[in-house]
């Protein structure tokens, strides 16, 4: 009986992994599709950030405007969290369909991210500032402050996110991006200064997780 169950366990095991490596292959396949998907959509998200403008330029359903930035800002979150993901799992030794999955796309989902980001600051503060005359707060809010800076830690990360990028800046790719070790604490302090809950909590864990992973990977070996 034991043998038996032992038997059933591996069986699922070797099915679960079969089932992931067919998954992969048949994104790798299609991965060119995908990443046209991305790109749509990035270019989905430059049109609605004209869109947002001319709103607020002509003083539009500053409701709707509104609605916009707030769940752009929490869609920009849970990109960021899939883009940091794949490098918390691949230093714990972790290894999962899934995270090979988002490692694929990591640069297509962080440039995306970044496009959210912008449209979440666009719709509820600069848009309002350029073209609708809303005065500049020269003592804003913390969480705000944190925003300003968490989003444009992310432009250098934003314009390298391409092979070009890779290939001319060798190893110094890599120490660019680490910005993101930085920027995920940022962004974490900006959501939980509003609101603690749900993204705020995810937001936290994953920078515990990347701060964690990044002393796991580095510990004197054995």
């Amino acid at each position: 009986s034991c043998q038996l169950v032992c038997t059933r366990e591996v069986s699922q095991k070797y099915y679960t992994m079969l089932y992931y490596y067919c998954v992969i292959q048949n994104i790798i396949k299609h991965k060119k599709v995908v990443v046209q998907s991305f790109h749509a959509l990035d270019t989905i998200l430059v049109g609605a950030l004209m869109f947002v403008g001319y709103l607020v330029m002509q003083d539009i359903n500053s409701n709707f405007v509104h609605e916009i930035g707030h769940t752009s800002g929490t869609i920009a979150a849970i990109f960021f969290i899939l883009t940091l993901l794949p490098g918390i799992a691949r230093r714990f030794n972790i290894q999962h369909g899934i995270f090979t999955i988002l490692m694929l796309f990591r640069r297509q989902t962080g440039t995306t991210m970044f496009l959210f980001g912008l449209l979440h600051y666009s719709s509820l503060r600069l848009f309002p500032l350029l073209f609708a005359g809303v005065p500049l707060d020269l003592s804003p809010p913390v969480f705000e402050i944190l925003g300003f800076f968490a989003l444009y830690s992310l432009i250098p990360l934003y314009i390298t996110s391409n092979d070009y990028s890779v290939k001319k800046l060798g190893k110094w790719w890599r120490r660019v991006h680490s910005i993101a070790y930085i920027s995920v604490w940022l962004i974490f302090t900006h959501v939980a200064l509003q609101e603690f809950e749900g993204v705020a909590i995810v937001l936290g864990l994953t920078a515990i997780l990347e701060v964690a992973s990044l002393i796991y990977h580095r510990r004197p070996s054995a």
